[in-house]
């Protein structure tokens, strides 16, 4: 559980700093600076979205105990 809730954070900010990238710089006004935030984007989403399926797999595993 706690590698799925690195991986969760690790992703949300590798997601901030993908956006950061995109609104606050100029990176993105070159082809390698493009694929660079939209990896940084998708990487960040694909990592952080395991854990709060983690989360409702439990929960519904408690309530099935009960």
């Amino acid at each position: 559980m706690k590698a799925i809730k690195l991986l969760h954070w690790l992703g949300v900010m590798l997601l901030l700093g993908g956006i950061g990238g995109y609104l606050f710089t100029e990176v993105t006004l070159e082809i390698s600076g493009m694929v660079l935030v939209s990896s940084m984007i998708g990487l960040g989403a694909v990592l952080m979205s395991p854990f709060p399926i983690v989360l409702f797999i439990q929960w519904a595993r408690a309530q099935e105990n009960k």
